[in-house]
């Protein structure tokens, strides 16, 4: 059995495609705010250990990185994060002089860092500029959210960045938020949606930011030899939809048919409630697939996590307990809103640029408290597909 360190890699992985797979690791954790503008990344020995690699791997890798910009490498000194390219505000007062407050309504406290990398994105905007963001929890709620829309607006905040409701089902999802953003609009904020998308209200874009690259990504895999795909999805939450239909629409345009009834469908609370045995149960339906393609990052987590679990009971007992039968040797691909755990057995991922979209939503703002005007505002950043080697 081939060894497994802390990261998930194998000493069964070539050297030739584990420094790309490194390189890739450390891109993530730049981008995703973990190693932030001016960070040291950590020497070559520690990252050496930390990969279980060696010192020319991972030599190789940082080249990489140097190649795209994103380090820069200083003899006797070490490899520290460049500026990214984005642009800043320019200083923005309300008319007595005070600093511009704005709310920033999220859904819940929880232990991803989705939120807390987005809200990182706006401040890199925001705060240069002398405004401030309150920050408020809806937790899924209409009165939760107008308490804190109140409470922003008392306070003197002009604009709120509203990360919507999730919903059963669309009809349900639209009219929720559409009710309260009309409402937020009555009270006199400026509404900027954040990440998600609403197709009911007036004058509203719709964002299906996921769609093309969600679709082009399943077409390649299908392309490079995987035709008995399974699609792990969920109840309804805002984007997933359009993560279905990239997934149906690719496997459709390859000729396989009926793609829809390789969609399994697992509660998003049994993902954010552990509920391992329901999830190992739907992973069993899997058959003879050859790929899983995950609709979210709790999804592609817990699959990754649910491996490495069963991996390291059946080393310790010399059995397996299920659940890497259920998935064996199985590749993986989906969607992505903030690091993997684990690259290992990942053929591709669509990454949605958290911290970037933060920014981008502070660019909004900017431009709504210059020039305010009746229209809905979204915050709307391309995603990046990543293609990894078998």
């Amino acid at each position: 059995m081939s060894k497994t360190t802390l990261s998930g890699y194998t000493e069964a992985v070539t050297t030739a495609h584990k420094y790309k797979r490194i390189a890739e690791s450390l891109r993530q954790r730049i981008k995703n705010g973990q190693l932030m503008v001016g960070d040291f990344l950590p020497t070559s020995k520690q990252l050496a250990e930390q990969y279980d690699t060696t010192a020319v791997t991972i030599d190789r890798a940082i080249g990489v990185l140097v190649a795209e910009g994103l380090v820069t490498r200083t003899p006797g000194v070490g490899t520290t994060v460049l500026e990214p390219s984005f642009r800043g505000g320019t200083g923005l007062v309300s008319p007595a002089g005070t600093a511009v407050l704005v709310g920033a309504l999220l859904q819940a406290q929880t232990e991803s860092h989705y939120w807390e990398r987005l809200l990182d994105g706006v401040n890199d905007v925001l705060q240069p500029s002398g405004v401030s963001t309150l920050i408020g929890y809806h937790n899924q709620n209409r009165e939760g959210a107008m308490h804190y829309a109140s409470l922003f607006r008392d306070q003197g905040a002009s604009a709120i960045l509203f990360a919507p409701f999730d919903r059963p089902n669309r009809e349900q999802y639209e009219e929720d938020n559409a009710v309260v953003v009309t409402a937020f609009r009555e009270m006199g904020l400026e509404v900027i949606m954040l990440d998600r998308y609403i197709e009911s209200v007036p004058g509203h874009f719709v964002s299906e930011y996921c769609y093309a690259q969600g679709r082009e990504m399943v077409e390649r895999l299908i392309d490079r030899g995987y035709r008995r795909p399974l699609c792990m999805s969920t109840d309804y939450v805002s984007v997933i939809g359009a993560r279905e239909r990239s997934f149906i629409d690719g496997c459709l345009s390859r000729g396989i048919e009926n793609p829809q009834d390789l969609v399994v469908r697992v509660p998003l609370k049994t993902y954010q409630d552990r509920q391992y045995d329901q999830i190992l149960a739907a992973l069993a339906t899997a058959g003879d697939h050859d790929l899983v393609v995950c609709l979210n990052s709790r999804i592609f987590n817990t699959i990754i996590y649910l491996r490495a679990r069963e991996a390291a009971r059946a080393s310790g007992d010399g059995s397996s307990t299920g659940g890497k039968k259920a998935i064996p040797s199985r590749k993986l691909a989906g969607f992505v809103d903030i690091e993997l755990m684990d690259l290992e057995d990942v053929v591709a991922y669509v990454e949605q640029p958290v911290r970037e979209m933060g920014r981008a939503a502070g660019r909004m703002v900017q431009s709504v408290l210059r020039e305010p005007t009746p229209e809905f505002h979204h915050s709307l950043v391309p995603c990046e597909l990543r293609e990894l080697e078998d």
